[in-house]
């Protein structure tokens, strides 16, 4: 009886440990060695990324949210006091009533459902993945799933217009390798998501590489970092690095445009949460 409690302790902490570990190891079975050579580009590896310089500093600053639309069953329709005071003011001067300022309704939450980065040719479906246990020898490590012919949304991520780290990833070299340009994105390339007949509109501010076959503990737990949850709004897209291989990560960080948004919106309002 010993033994086995002592057993299920050592078991229970390998899986802690590992839990960190494995956050960004989704399925490297999935990233072959069989992708085809592309032109050289020049890309970015950092090989020491700093969690405490990492996402939730890195991009503090979340854009201002715009005041959110009440909407009410029995909209009042009597004359405030202040419009009262405003149009007595204006028949005395003559002057125009100062039309009120628009508010625009709140940013609708939706799971991604389509994915398109115009600057790589990029339009693939989303699914929701998630994530499968794993046993190497004795030890125990948890890993994200990696969807087929399709980009995955990490389910438990944000949502999109969801303060928050939305993450979506997807293969570089098999099962139709969906993210095999990832590394090509450059900052200030377009990101465009689908959910419930809304667009959603992103600009690229970051993409890097990082190591992570072979690396210590630290390393990849650092790593990890980057698909972990945020205090902003942003979308990270990962995949594998090179074309022909599997042991680095390319992440690419896009922060949010409003605008395309809040034009759908003021066409179909009926459609906001």
């Amino acid at each position: 009886m010993i033994y086995e409690i002592r057993f299920s302790l050592t078991r229970a902490r390998w899986r802690v440990l590992f839990l960190l570990i494995a956050l960004i190891s989704f399925s490297l079975s999935g990233c072959a060695a069989n992708g085809e050579k592309k032109p050289t580009v020049r890309v970015r590896i950092r090989p020491n990324h700093v969690a405490a310089q990492g996402p939730q500093n890195r991009f503090a600053e979340s854009l201002a949210t715009p005041t959110p639309w009440v909407r009410t069953e029995k909209p009042d329709t009597t004359a405030s006091s202040k419009d009262i005071t405003e149009r007595v003011i204006s028949e005395a001067t003559g002057q125009p009533t100062p039309e009120p300022t628009p508010t625009l309704p709140p940013i609708p939450l939706g799971r991604p459902e389509r994915i398109i980065i115009p600057s790589i040719a990029v339009d693939a479906k989303v699914v929701p993945v998630g994530t499968d246990v794993d046993r190497i020898g004795n030890q125990w490590f948890q890993k994200w799933e990696t969807a087929s012919y399709a980009a995955g949304y990490h389910e438990g991520s944000a949502l999109l217009g969801e303060t928050g780290n939305t993450v979506i990833s997807g293969h570089n070299n098999i099962d139709g390798a969906v993210f095999r340009d990832l590394y090509q994105v450059q900052s200030g390339d377009t990101v465009q998501l689908y959910a419930d007949g809304f667009r959603y509109d992103y600009v690229v501010e970051d993409q890097f590489i990082v190591r992570e076959a072979g690396t210590p503990l630290e390393q990849r737990i650092q790593n990890a970092t980057w698909i972990q949850p945020t205090l902003d709004e942003r979308v990270t897209l990962v995949s594998c690095w090179p074309p022909t291989g599997n042991d680095y990560r390319v992440i690419v960080v896009a922060r949010p445009l409003r605008q395309g948004l809040a034009e759908q919106q003021a066409q179909h309002p009926d459609q906001t949460n």
